[in-house]
């Protein structure tokens, strides 16, 4: 009996560069909202520590930082081409939350040092070490990803990645000072610390944004 072998695997598919990073993006949407959705309602509710407030608005930025990737991402399904500009517009977006989130950190950091708040300690500690735990599955996923391929979106997304992560582990650090020694002044110091922290990377990406960087690496893909 004659078998046609042609249509085998009638569904075998392989993601394009787009694709993969639509899916990419709005996984890291997903862990964002987790972590922020934790950390606000801790903050706020039960714990009262600024780092972990802070460490939450950063994360905010970030979370609509990836779904205006993935729009972008997405966007160039139906209007193929466009991916230079639709990229670039979330580039600056990614900026600009960036920016504001800092703005927020500082903000609420100041405020508690003329109005400390008792922080506790042990409850900030785990809730950052969860936050941290997502933030890093994030940063694990960028790696599927080849430095040849890199853009200035992908280290658009890898600056909030990180330095979530770095932020998180600040507020471990400080919650675990408040809950050995009792001394929430360190709190809204770490607060500051990330602060100035995010304030670099901006300054970083900013540079880049200033020399038209943007190195959208998927359009020579298709012989552009």
């Amino acid at each position: 009996m004659h078998h046609d072998h042609n249509h085998e695997h009638p569904h075998a598919h392989h993601q394009t560069a787009q694709e993969r990073d639509f899916y990419l993006y709005l996984k890291a949407f997903g862990l964002a909202v987790l972590a922020v959705i934790l950390e606000f309602y801790v903050s706020i509710n039960i714990s009262g520590s600024v780092a972990l407030l802070s460490d939450a608005l950063h994360g905010a930025s970030d979370g609509l930082t990836y779904g205006g990737f993935a729009l972008a991402a997405g966007a160039t399904f139906f209007w193929p081409g466009k991916e230079r500009g639709f990229k670039i517009f979330a580039v600056l977006l990614s900026f600009t939350l960036l920016f504001i989130g800092d703005y927020y950190v500082f903000r609420e950091a100041v405020d508690r040092i003329f109005l400390p708040r008792e922080i506790l300690g042990w409850t900030t500690f785990f809730t950052a070490i969860v936050s941290m735990g997502l933030n890093g599955a994030v940063m694990f996923m960028l790696r599927d990803i080849s430095d040849e391929e890199r853009d200035i979106c992908h280290d658009s997304v890898s600056f909030h990645a990180i330095s979530d992560f770095l932020a998180s582990l600040g507020v471990i650090i400080s919650a675990m000072i408040v809950a050995l020694t009792g001394w929430n002044a360190v709190d809204w110091i770490i607060a500051l610390v990330i602060a100035f922290y995010l304030l670099f990377l901006l300054c970083v990406l900013g540079v880049r944004i200033s020399r038209g960087e943007w190195n959208i690496g998927h359009e020579h893909g298709d012989g552009h």
